[in-house]
């Protein structure tokens, strides 16, 4: 619970007691505390922005203001109300009742705080709208138009001060209302999460501390979004990489560019499986749009690079250092992508969807390091039959650990949305916070080891650490 929030709750909940209580000329605080709680409401939805989970509190201390004002002005005497019993039981019983309830719903529904990189750096963010003049969009209502995605770019800075710190989700309320809806919930349950602040502060100046840094692009599942993955991404921007995490419009929850266009999920990329007979050939196109999207944005930050587009990034990308991370959907895509193209030299995959990979592609196997982590959920999983062959086949380190007690979700932040979401099913029994953990000790340590050439690299002795984890390969 937020600072503000917390004032509020105690100054409803001691002022209810007096009421409670009744003595209100010896008690005369209980005149002042509906004031005290007023002015803090106003700060709060200056400060920290409201959110439907406290409107009953809001309504209770707008009551308790109003009476208090009236009991200054001497319009109403609230001592009267100790001759009324029952009028003075029924107010101070909804009043419970309204705090009660928010207090459910603010610990069901909570802003939680995004945890601190350790790293050495503070952390950048910008993003950019990006167009494929080669490609069309496929996926669009006008299939005129040419594919258009956005990705967002976190890196290494050095002074904060005076710049903007961003929201976890950039484009905010259009984004958690959307993924509400795409969850089948009303739109605005999710809407809190539009509040959580990230750890990184709008266009920055990069640090100089190196000449350039190496790169690791994000790759989200189907139905994810750039966001879900700022937790690794801003862990490795403070460690010294610059991290670019995309949008894969129309398989992304929304999409918002930065010239105010929106662009939603699009259930045709993705048809169910169970009702589709040629279902592998729109999951094999999707996870090659996906992997298109990865070529153009490399593409992309090799001009700016080179200052083609008038970037602050210039010089800035080890373009000789790039890894991938992908999860679900984006897992096959990294899979894909470094398949054929010579510019990857590390990859991770979570819960990595191969399964839709033509078996020829699987065959030819990885030449460069490869990562895999497996959630429990997907122990069973078809994509396996496929994964191992991708392992047998690969001639370069490859490894696959199985994280036990987390769901195929649990390779996001979807822990920012609720502590309900493992009795909903959508995550696993551990902690989503320890899964995160886990799974960011695993990245850091596989890419300082093949990015960084940090020798003491060793993802075997990161899984001795955890009881959950389990190396299958």
């Amino acid at each position: 619970m937020r600072l503000l929030e917390g004032i509020m709750f105690l100054t409803v909940l001691f002022t209810t007691v007096l009421v409670l209580i009744g003595d209100f000329k010896r008690i005369k605080i209980v005149k002042y505390l509906p004031i005290l709680g007023f002015v803090t409401f106003i700060f709060h939805l200056f400060i920290e922005g409201e959110r439907w989970q406290l409107y009953p509190l809001y309504l209770v201390l707008i009551i308790y203001f109003i009476l208090s004002i009236l009991q200054f002005t001497g319009v109403f005497n609230v001592n009267k109300l100790n001759s009324h019993k029952r009028i003075k039981g029924l107010i101070t019983g909804l009043m419970i009742l309204f705090l009660i309830i928010s207090t459910i719903l603010a610990l069901a529904f909570p802003v939680y705080k995004m945890s601190i990189p350790k790293g050495k750096y503070k952390i950048g963010t910008v993003s950019f709208d990006v167009t494929d003049e080669n490609r069309k969009a496929i996926y669009s209502n006008n299939l005129e138009n040419n594919r258009k995605i956005k990705f967002q770019v976190w890196y290494p800075a050095e002074n904060t001060k005076g710049f903007k710190q961003v929201p976890w989700l950039q484009d905010g309320d259009i984004v958690a209302k959307g993924v509400s809806k795409l969850m089948g919930f009303p739109n605005f349950i999710l809407s809190h999460t539009s509040l959580v602040m990230s750890n990184s502060y709008a266009s920055v100046p990069i640090s100089k501390r190196e000449g350039k840094y190496p790169v690791v692009i994000i790759s989200h599942g189907w139905t994810g979004f750039r966001n879900l993955h700022t937790d690794v991404a801003e862990l490795l921007a403070s460690e010294g990489y610059i991290v670019v995490s995309i949008d894969h419009t129309y398989g992304s929850a929304v999409t918002v560019f930065n010239d105010g266009e929106v662009a939603y999920l699009s259930n045709k990329a993705l048809p169910k499986r169970e009702i589709t007979p040629d279902f592998f050939n729109y999951a094999n196109t999707l996870v090659n749009t996906f992997a298109g999207d990865i070529k153009l944005t490399l593409d992309t930050l090799e001009k700016y690079n080179l200052g083609d587009e008038d970037s602050m990034f210039k010089g800035k990308f080890d373009l000789t250092k790039v890894g991938l991370l992908g999860h679900s959907t984006g897992g096959g895509a990294v899979v894909t992508t470094a398949l054929q193209d010579k510019r990857i030299k590390a990859v991770i995959g979570m819960d990595a969807w191969v399964e839709p990979s033509k078996e020829d592609d699987i065959k030819s196997g990885l030449n460069v390091p490869a990562l895999f982590l497996r959630s429990e959920e997907w122990e069973k999983s078809l994509n396996n039959k496929k994964l191992s062959l991708l392992l047998d086949s690969s001639k370069n380190v490859r490894e696959l650990y199985q994280i036990n007690g987390i769901k195929h979700m649990d390779f996001s932040m979807v822990y920012m949305y609720s502590p309900l979401s493992k009795y909903f099913k959508i995550t696993g029994k551990l902690d989503g916070r320890i899964a995160s953990e886990i799974q960011q000790e695993f990245i850091l340590n596989f890419y300082e080891k093949y990015l960084h050439n940090n020798s003491n690299g060793n993802t075997l002795e990161v899984s001795k650490k955890y009881d959950e984890v389990k190396k299958i390969y």
